[in-house]
């Protein structure tokens, strides 16, 4: 009988615990590639140009990063750990353009020595991603 009991907690709880949703790369527009090098890796998301309301989602290989992110001329920094050598892909959604579409969201990897720098465009019917290819 506890045994039955607890079957149904653990089928009640795997039931209505919430699930993570997983986005494609299919989903968004690949604008670029980029190549780093492995070990710990650093992201920094922000606005290079005039500060005009942009806000963005922020994925990282398909698991969100920022649900809700207002781009600002200062940067946001998001650990992203330990990079083996692979691909991965950072994804961009624009919730907002600002005033001034697109919602153009400059973003840097560094692994402690290198940085790597470029920008992306989201619209809000057009998200964006980019290829990182770690070695």
């Amino acid at each position: 009988m506890l045994l039955i009991l607890l079957l149904l907690i653990a089928g009640s709880v795997w039931y209505f615990y919430p699930q993570k949703k997983t986005i494609k790369p299919e989903e968004f527009t690949e604008q670029g590639q980029t190549e780093i090098s492995a070990g710990n890796i650093t992201m920094k998301v922000w606005d290079n140009n005039t500060e005009d309301g942009d806000t963005i989602k922020v994925y990282f290989n398909g698991e969100i990063i920022a649900d809700t992110l207002g781009i600002l001329n200062t940067a946001i920094e998001y650990k992203l750990g330990r990079l083996l050598a692979g691909e991965y892909w950072i994804g961009v959604k624009a919730i907002s353009e600002g005033m001034m579409g697109p919602a153009s969201a400059t973003i840097s990897l560094s692994d402690s020595k290198v940085v790597k720098e470029f920008v992306m465009d989201a619209f809000i019917d057009s998200a964006a991603s980019w290829k990182v290819i770690v070695k």
